[in-house]
């Protein structure tokens, strides 16, 4: 009867089998999938162009007047300066940003983006509307 109930249970897991991606939200909000770091770099250059916000941009980095977007292997790396951004710690450990980091002044933020997605979208609008 053991034999049946074990059998039972890996058909049970079998069936049930689920991509559980939502449980980064609750870690270091890293995307475990492959990043394409053009495509992270063509977004942010379209949406700061957008904003009208003047930029220089070669194959790897944009430049604008408040920071830096740089591709590196693990994702977009935004650096950006200013007085007192509008953020805080927790913005920068949203799903889809690494590495984040924002000074205690609040004078400079790096985090590396790994996903174009609502949060990221509304962290460089955030950006763009305060700083230029």
């Amino acid at each position: 009867m053991a034999e049946k109930i074990g059998r039972g249970l890996d058909h049970l897991i079998e069936q049930n089998t689920t991509e559980l991606e939502f449980l980064s939200a609750y870690g270091s909000g890293a995307i475990e999938s492959e990043i394409d770091g053009n495509s992270l770099l063509d977004a942010v250059a379209r949406f700061l162009k957008a904003g009208k916000v003047r930029m220089e941009s070669s194959d790897k980095q944009i430049t604008f007047s408040f920071g830096s977007a740089t591709m590196t292997d693990k994702g977009l790396l935004i650096q950006c300066n200013g007085d007192n951004l509008p953020l805080v710690d927790s913005d920068l450990t949203q799903v889809g940003f690494v590495e984040g980091t924002l000074s205690k002044d609040k004078s400079s933020v790096s985090v590396i983006m790994q996903n174009w997605d609502y949060e990221q979208r509304r962290f460089i609008e955030r950006l763009v509307e305060y700083l230029n």
